[in-house]
This record gives C-alpha cells, structure tokens and sequence, in this order.
C-alpha cells in the first residue's frame, strides 16, 4: 500500500491521475457485457440465416428477403459497434 499524494505543502491532494487508481471499477461488468451482446448478436444472425436457407429448399421464398435484410442489418450493427474506451493502468 502507497501512502496518500500530498502537495508542496504537505497537505493531502485528492486529484490523483488516473494512472495511479489502478484497475477501473466496472471494467469487467463492461467487457462481459459487451461479449454477451456480440455473442447474442452471432446467434441471432445465425438462426435467421438457418431459417431462411430452410424456407428456400422448401420452396417457400416468400420471406427469405425479409430474414436475409435483417441478418444484413445485425451484421452491419456489429461492425459499427465500437469497442468501448476503458482508462487502463500505465505500465
């Protein structure tokens, strides 16, 4: 444990830089999140794709397009996705 900051004058300085706090709380909750969502997003992509191949060798080619715009449209939803900006400690 490192004692507290304390300025010229030797009094306690409560700015401390964020590389000095240490891992941000939160992080973890954050990235599981966000792995849960991409996660999510890949099945989701995947049944309606199953789907739709299912309906075309049926004969039914009604819906395909439908099911094919939306599986387009998470598609683009991931690859816009950002990844987050986490302050991380300096090494």
């Amino acid at each position: 444990m490192t004692a507290p900051r304390r300025d010229s004058r030797g009094q306690r300085s409560g700015n401390v830089p964020v590389q000095e706090m240490g891992e941000m709380p939160g992080r973890q909750a954050l990235l599981l999140g966000a792995l849960a969502l991409g996660v999510l997003m890949l099945a989701m992509q995947l049944w309606l794709l199953t789907v739709a191949l299912e309906l075309f060798l049926s004969g039914e080619g009604e819906g395909i397009w439908a099911l094919a715009l939306v599986s387009g449209t998470l598609f683009a939803g991931g690859l816009l996705a950002r990844k987050p900006k986490v302050a991380t400690r300096a090494r």
